[in-house]
């Protein structure tokens, strides 16, 4: 049974299911593991790759300043030295960016972004942004001991959790110590925040890929009208799906919306590719 205390060869790649390739990519600090609450659902129906990011614990090291663009050099590389050349994407936050790049860079026969990031409305945004994020690794050396105490009890636990998820009860007290322990390790944090994080600059006018964007209604961290609808206009997206009642991270949240979401997606890009 897989779980976040689940070990892989390094670089850490989960693979899994079978048929079409769909590729995972998850959002900053994470690793492939938060996808664990939604791989049962998917696996029957596609082969999962889920690679943990470049940069990242577990992930190939970055020799250059840990910028959102390396992170992405060093992922398209790593997949296609694994011959993936054409797939699905589906990313969260930092992952959905990085999904939708991979339009720009042709391996993406689809592309999906769960409340991507890349869409920073303005420069104001992207200050407070890192202002806050600056804040919580500051503070975050001298609380992780009462934090790990407080994780053991599930309504302690949700209020801990509550600024990338809405039910982080649901979430095992191992999610909470695995997140402490790698975001203390990770050395390309300061680097990550040092770089430019100007919004994700429009896909060529010729783009074919496929794109969809998939908003959490509860999301905290990257609010839809700071970083979605921008995000949107970028893209030239009209509409965009909603995952009713789910935070940032929304795998814990609601696994079965998620999942459908994807699967619905990924299904109706493969219906339009047979006409």
């Amino acid at each position: 049974m897989l779980t976040v205390e689940t070990t892989l060869p390094f670089p850490e790649v989960y693979e899994g299911g079978s048929g079409e390739i769909m590729v995972l990519v998850h959002g900053f600090t994470e690793t492939w593991r938060v996808w664990i609450p939604i791989l049962k659902l998917l696996e029957p129906h596609y082969r999962i790759i889920a690679p943990t990011l470049p940069g990242h614990i577990g992930g190939l090291p970055i020799n250059e300043p840990g910028s959102p663009k390396a992170i992405f050099d060093l992922l398209e590389k790593q997949l296609r030295e694994r011959g993936i050349t054409q797939a699905h994407f589906v990313g969260q936050s930092l992952g959905g960016w990085a999904a939708l790049e991979m339009a720009r860079r042709g391996i993406a026969r689809s592309a999906m972004g769960l409340s991507p990031a890349g869409g920073f409305r303005d420069g104001q945004v992207t200050v407070e942004f890192k202002k806050k994020s600056r804040l919580i690794l500051k503070v975050l050396p001298y609380v992780i001991p009462l934090v790990l105490f407080a994780a053991r009890f599930p309504r302690l636990r949700k209020m801990i959790l509550a600024g990338d998820m809405q039910n982080g009860d649901r979430a095992p007290y191992a999610v909470v110590k695995d997140r402490l322990t790698r975001v203390k390790k990770m050395t390309i944090i300061e680097e990550f925040l040092d770089a430019d994080l100007s919004p994700m600059k429009p896909l060529p006018a010729d783009n074919k890929v496929p794109l969809r964007v998939v908003w959490c209604e509860k999301d905290t961290t990257l609010r839809f009208d700071e970083c979605g609808q921008p995000l949107l206009d970028a893209l030239g997206l009209k509409t965009h799906g909603v995952l009713k009642g789910c935070g940032h991270n929304p795998m814990f949240d609601d696994p079965e919306a998620v999942a459908k979401e994807i699967l619905d997606f990924a299904r109706s890009v493969e219906r339009d590719e047979k006409k």
